[in-house]
């Protein structure tokens, strides 16, 4: 095995208005914990 050899990359076109999405649950998403940790405590 030869340490030349390339890595395959799958390329793919990045989907439009994925990262505010993303952001936008990702936030929620710590917003939830953050209540359940006030919550329980």
């Amino acid at each position: 095995m030869s340490h030349h050899e390339e890595k395959k990359v799958l390329a793919h076109e990045p989907v439009p208005g994925y990262r505010p999405v993303f952001f936008v649950i990702f936030a929620v998403s710590v917003a939830y914990l953050a209540l359940i940790f006030l919550k329980g405590a």
